[in-house]
């Protein structure tokens, strides 16, 4: 994924975050809890050449509270009139850290291996997918796409997920994987959502949602059952030691990559 060097002015960038850093250090004495802005400082302190070395940076800070900060702070040090649209064209991997100010379109599937910052909306038209530790991805506006699926860091506006395939119904589907990383988000809108393991804090409003204590790494109360009614059998293997068949995300997101179809065609929530 080509992305090419864009210059920052640390000069610039300095006095963005110090406004920052006042402004949200104010607001910490005034509800009276521990001023913890001056990571703004030093998160601007050292000398970058680039926006791409700037965010690389995330690989060694990845809290969440920061993260989400990113793309606004970003923002603020081009303004509006730098930002710019960009379309991708073709399947696309991050190999090194990626930053774009303004929209971004990926006409195919997006793999996410590295510091990831969009300070506009992500719309990506197949299935977007990160790889935590390595990745962090951080968007300003709104996430569109086929699929999600995040096992790292993911601080983003809200999220829609939802395409059509010829069935005559669009569908989406999140998926968070494990409990160190974040996902991070204003609504989720899908047609299944699963917090495996993985912290999410966003409103989530899905026709099926099974959260962390509902799906229990998929042993919680009926939730196989469920899945088999609405999940064609082509995403469950016995996989190790299992002596009946679970829904197997390697499966469920090859079928998503592939467009074929993961919902059964009678279900009920179909669209």
């Amino acid at each position: 994924m080509d992305d090419r060097p864009l210059p920052i002015d640390t000069a610039v960038a300095r006095r963005v975050a110090e406004a920052k850093r006042i402004a949200a250090s104010e607001a910490c004495r005034a509800a009276g809890i521990p001023d913890g802005s001056g990571w703004l400082t030093e998160l601007v302190r050292p000398e970058f050449d680039s926006y791409q070395e700037f965010i690389a940076e995330l690989r060694n800070d990845a809290d969440p509270d920061h993260v989400r900060l990113i793309p606004e702070l970003c923002a603020e040090i081009l303004g509006d009139n730098a930002r710019t649209d960009r379309t991708l064209i073709g399947d696309q991997r991050t190999g090194a850290p990626f930053f774009h100010h303004g929209d971004l379109v990926v006409k195919g599937h997006l793999d996410v291996v590295a510091p990831f910052v969009v300070t506009g909306s992500l719309t990506v038209e197949g299935c977007l997918a990160d790889c935590g530790p390595e990745s962090v991805v951080a968007v300003g506006g709104d996430v569109t796409a086929h699929a999600v699926h995040t096992d790292g860091e993911m601080s983003v506006g809200d999220i829609e997920a939802e395409v059509g395939y010829g069935y005559g119904y669009g569908y989406g589907y999140g998926y968070g994987y494990y409990n160190d990383r974040t996902l991070q988000a204003g609504t989720i809108r899908a047609r299944l959502v699963i917090e495996d393991e993985h912290c999410t804090i966003a409103t989530v409003e899905a026709d099926t949602h099974f959260d962390l204590d509902d799906y229990q790494q998929g042993y919680g109360d009926g939730v196989q059952e469920h899945l088999r009614e609405l999940l064609v059998d082509q995403v469950f293997s016995n996989e190790g030691d299992e002596d009946e068949e679970q829904l197997d995300r390697t499966l469920l997101f090859a079928r998503l990559r592939g467009g074929e179809a993961v919902f059964r065609a009678n279900d009920a929530t179909a669209r």
